[in-house]
């Protein structure tokens, strides 16, 4: 369908990010108010709100204002990153020489529910017949191209249902050791199947073993102090939808990770999506 007559670019842009950038700000600050909330400047989150809170009327330079002020005044931008703290000289590959193939799977941020933090999974495996001295771009974009006819469908990465149930497969001499949390097996065993065709390894049947605890993982948590304040516990192993976002490599001696496939276009990659 054609765009309609006197379709503005700038307009259709800057609605659309106001529209998902408030949902994040109504979310962020949802403990001053839910969507009846009234803009003040009384209170200190209130005023931090009113300050975040993109409005039809403001200008692209506002717009990028209300923007820098959430990610990086604020730091919303980092509340998801898992912060390391250290010297990187002291982390070494924990099998000399192979290099890690790493997948990455995150929960879409509108199933997220309210006060719930986003769930995630990684799973990774280790290239057994090359070293780091073996491995080379071509090779790393052939197991690119491998990686995203596998775990991309329609310019978006594919679903696993995350849930309480443990899935284990060790084929150690292929360089596996997966462990899943899985909703049911043909799930777990379709993403352990993906996995193994990366590098031609036959799937073996035996070598799976199944978890299934008795503990409920729809129960509310209970709640605890901490650090002073009264505080749920985290849900034990919950259900919910995970969708394969990027794939990077690992490389003794080499401090950057290679990413090979990546749908968030935050990281690059090897290949295009």
């Amino acid at each position: 369908m054609a765009l309609p007559e006197g379709f503005s670019p700038f307009e259709h842009l800057q609605d659309m990010i106001r529209l998902n950038h408030n949902k994040i700000v109504r979310s962020y600050f949802s403990d001053v108010g839910d969507d009846d909330w009234v803009p003040e400047i009384t209170s200190t989150r209130g005023a931090l709100r009113t300050a975040c809170t993109m409005l039809d009327s403001d200008t692209a330079d506002m717009t990028l204002m209300r923007l820098y002020f959430l990610y990086d005044v604020l730091g919303y931008a980092r509340s998801n990153l898992a912060v390391f703290y250290g010297s990187h000289d002291s982390v070494e590959a924990p099998v000399t020489g192979h290099p890690k193939v790493c997948f990455y799977f995150s929960q879409d941020a509108e199933s997220v529910a309210q006060g719930k933090q986003k769930l995630d999974a990684e799973y990774s495996f280790r290239l057994v017949d090359e070293t780091q001295s073996t491995i080379t771009e071509t090779k790393a974009r052939t197991l690119a191209t491998e990686i995203k006819n596998l775990f991309i469908s329609a310019r978006q990465g594919i679903v696993l249902t995350k849930s309480k149930t443990q899935y284990l497969y060790f084929h150690k001499e292929r360089g596996y050791r997966l462990r899943i949390y899985g909703n049911t097996e043909a799930d777990a065993v379709d993403i352990i199947q993906k996995l193994l065709q990366l590098t031609n390894t036959t799937y073996d049947q035996d070598r799976l073993t199944v978890a299934v605890p008795k503990r409920s993982n729809t129960a509310t948590p209970e709640t605890q102090v901490v650090y002073g304040k009264s505080t749920k516990k985290k849900q034990f192993r919950p259900t919910a939808n995970v969708r394969f976002r990027y794939a990077y490599m690992e490389i003794p001696g080499k401090p950057i990770p290679v990413f090979l496939v990546d749908t968030t276009f935050r990281y690059g990659g090897l290949v295009a999506i």
